[in-house]
């Protein structure tokens, strides 16, 4: 069996354009991947093209390691979020061929599954939205660091935390999981202010206190946290990213994401290097269907996974572009079904919604500067 081509499909949603990959072989098996990127669709489906061409087209798609070594090394340039969101598409096309071959679902060929259902959460920005969240069968909800707009304002941010954590938490009980994303906003000095407000409320995770180029300084935030959880590296591309954290401990939970880490090869060797260190692994999820059925599979055969991340408001006004249920109950996904990925594409439907530029919101200090989105 040889892969002969590779398609690429850019399809607009509630707050992003999804990029499915498909990848075709000459006995007429193909696979579906995701590489969804917020505001940088183009880049990343052009890199797939010229990742087909020169590592993958006339490979044997059972070779998935292979293939993985063959677009992440013959490149000569590595890394970043445009290849490794390329890469990634692809990759989980390949597993998603190979579970078809061998009529297995994915998670069968990773080891087989180690829990009997994948707990999940979503978002939600106020009380209101995240009762709504819990009542249609999420574990919980996860909400901003500060108050949405175009400026950022600490001070305000951290007044309006503490409110709205409370009401939120009113909203959706005890023992429900609250989160909070703060997009990587502020200095650490900001952050543990932050975090000290979030400690009052039972907070599962906080995510991302600060911007990922200064890893390092997430010591000083672990030194001060005290009983909030962190959790980061959505923006972190591959294990080898991943080590200075690893190493020091710098997060309880890590968050790779199967759109742009390298897909589930990489993510799967990224959540085994952080297991002897005790870190749970939450994956970052907030894509689109055949990424978040690909997140399914690896989160079934994880040891030290703990929650997956679903963005509903966006899945949810696509029903027609996917076969399968992704209704949670009690705040857990069943395993996938069916050989490879368990997830169809209605091709036909895919032109009801036709790429539309989205971009985020910039966001200002007082002053004017450019602040973190």
């Amino acid at each position: 069996m040889k892969i002969t081509d590779i398609k690429t499909y850019l399809v607009s949603t509630t707050r992003q354009n999804w990029l499915f990959v498909k990848v075709l072989t000459d006995e007429g098996i193909y696979g579906w991947g995701e590489a969804s990127v917020e505001g940088q669709e183009k880049a990343v489906e052009q890199s797939i093209h010229d990742l087909a061409q020169r590592s993958v087209i006339g490979e044997d798609p059972r070779n998935i390691e292979k293939i993985w070594q063959k677009m992440y090394r013959h490149g000569f340039w590595k890394g970043g979020f445009i290849y490794m969101s390329a890469l990634s598409g692809i990759d989980q096309a390949l597993w998603d061929i190979t579970g078809k071959i061998y009529n297995v679902p994915v998670y069968m060929l990773l080891g087989g599954a180690v829990r009997d259902k994948i707990r999940t959460y979503t978002h939600a920005s106020d009380a209101e939205s995240a009762r709504k969240a819990v009542e249609a069968g999420f574990d919980g909800i996860k909400t901003g660091g500060g108050k949405a707009g175009a400026t950022y304002d600490p001070d305000t941010d951290v007044e309006f935390l503490d409110e709205n954590l409370a009401s939120i938490r009113r909203a959706i009980g005890k023992d429900k999981v609250l989160c909070i994303d703060n997009h990587g906003q502020g200095t650490p000095a900001e952050a543990i202010k932050q975090l000290e407000v979030a400690a009052k409320h039972n907070i599962y995770f906080f995510e991302e206190p600060i911007a990922p180029e200064n890893t390092t300084a997430y010591k000083r935030i672990r030194e001060t946290s005290g009983k909030v959880p962190i959790a980061a590296g959505e923006r972190l591309f591959s294990r080898f990213e991943y080590r200075e954290v690893v190493e020091n401990q710098l997060f309880d939970f890590v968050q790779p994401d199967i759109c742009h880490c390298g897909g589930i090869t990489e993510i799967r060797k990224i959540a085994s290097m952080v297991e002897p260190y005790h870190i749970k692994f939450a994956p970052h999820n907030p894509n689109g269907p055949v990424a978040t059925a690909a997140s399914l599979h690896v989160s079934a055969a994880t040891q030290n996974f703990a929650i997956l991340e679903f963005a509903a408001h966006s899945v949810y006004a696509r029903p027609d572009i996917y076969n399968i249920s992704l209704k949670p109950e009690n705040g857990y996904f069943p395993l996938p079904q069916g050989p490879g990925l368990g997830i169809e594409l209605n091709e036909e439907a895919f032109e009801k919604y036709p790429y539309t530029s989205k971009q985020y919101e910039p966001r200002y200090s007082l002053d004017g500067s450019v602040a973190e989105i």
